[in-house]
């Protein structure tokens, strides 16, 4: 059974689990790319059919394909450092610790907050309360001795973004990277895309979600008028996979060099060694739960609440993106069937690769 063949097996046999009631994953191996989309928007069959330019939320993976990738570049650029405090970019900034928190800290989540009560449940009260909760939260270690993943430091990191740049992450984003990897169908701006074109992702307090962002936290922000930096990327797996293959290419994209091949190995090279822990600047690593076991040590990558993941083995040169609403109609109890889900499928699109090294 050939690659594809696999693919469709697992994602059929998903679906009649009601992992999510469609999907489309795409992939790349031996320099070929792959999109195959399989199920329904909904689970009603008759419904609208996925196809390959069905657009989904990506929730988290907005954290390393927009926020985490335009701060890297600005570091290229110059206009960001990694070593400049948070304080200075924004004052309002209350915690003990606030001389000592760096852009770094934000890039690999080693700013922990102490919040008893989740920014989501915050983010439901008052859009306002979102952001003045960061700022005046104390943190639970001193930075850079504590790795633990939340929406905090890519709030902040957004906000840092907007601030240095006097341009919103969006605009920066289209800039960098959506116009000259032709990624026509991303945006963080779901309300001018055709509707029956994007898959809904829940159905909640809002009534049912489609074409606005999911995360509480990133739609309370966007209702004070800033872009949030954890989440609000919709896109199509096609365009995720054209920004996997710039990855692959170190960074290139035909005769255009949109991040330096340094930049690209920082991604994918562990930045938190002091703490025990493994992440790099704006992406996971080491996650065998959502890569599988058969990439390389250098494999990295994101996931999203919804039911998204990508990955990109620059040893293999290959790369993985599933994208699926397993949060409709309403998010499941456990992540089980979708942890079980991206395991099985990064070893069919991953295994029998060998090492490419350079």
């Amino acid at each position: 059974m050939d690659i594809s063949a696999k693919i469709e097996k697992l994602c059929t046999e998903a679906i009649a689990a009601k992992t999510f009631p469609g999907c489309v994953v795409g992939y790349i191996r031996n320099e070929q790319s792959v999109l195959l989309a399989f199920g329904h928007q909904r689970y009603e069959s008759s419904g609208a059919a996925v196809d390959i330019d069905t657009i989904y939320d990506v929730a988290s993976v907005t954290k390393s394909v927009v926020t985490g990738s335009v701060a890297m570049k600005l570091i290229e650029l110059k206009k960001l450092n990694l070593d400049d405090t948070v304080a200075q970019y924004i004052p309002e900034l209350a915690t003990k610790y606030r001389n000592d928190v760096r852009i770094r800290h934000l890039l690999t989540y080693t700013m922990t907050f102490e919040l008893p009560e989740g920014i989501a449940d915050i983010a439901k009260r008052t859009p306002d309360e979102v952001f003045q909760t960061l700022c005046a939260a104390e943190l639970v270690a001193p930075p850079g001795r504590s790795y633990r993943y939340t929406n905090g430091p890519a709030i902040l990191l957004a906000a840092v973004i907007a601030r240095i740049s006097r341009e919103p992450l969006d605009v920066l984003a289209q800039r960098f990277f959506f116009d000259p990897l032709k990624m026509t169908n991303s945006t963080m701006h779901p309300e001018v895309l055709p509707r029956a074109q994007v898959a809904p992702t829940e159905i909640d307090w809002r009534g049912e979600v489609r074409a606005m962002v999911h995360d509480e936290a990133a739609w309370a922000m966007i209702q004070r008028g800033q872009l949030a930096g954890n989440a609000g990327l919709f896109s199509t797996a096609g365009d995720l996979l054209t920004f996997c293959q710039m990855l692959l290419d170190k960074g290139r994209f035909g005769t255009l060099k949109l991040l330096t091949p340094e930049t690209v190995h920082d991604m994918h090279t562990n930045q938190i060694i002091i703490t025990g822990e493994s992440t790099s600047f704006g992406w996971e690593l080491n996650w065998n739960k959502a890569f599988g076991n058969v990439v390389s040590t250098q494999a990295f990558g994101k996931t999203g609440f919804t039911g998204c993941v990508l990955v990109i083995d620059p040893v293999k040169k290959a790369a993985l993106v599933h994208l699926s609403n397993r949060t409709y109609p309403l998010r499941p109890v456990t992540k089980e069937l979708i942890i079980k889900f991206r395991r099985a499928l990064g070893q069919i699109v991953f295994a029998g690769l060998p090492d490419i090294l350079e």
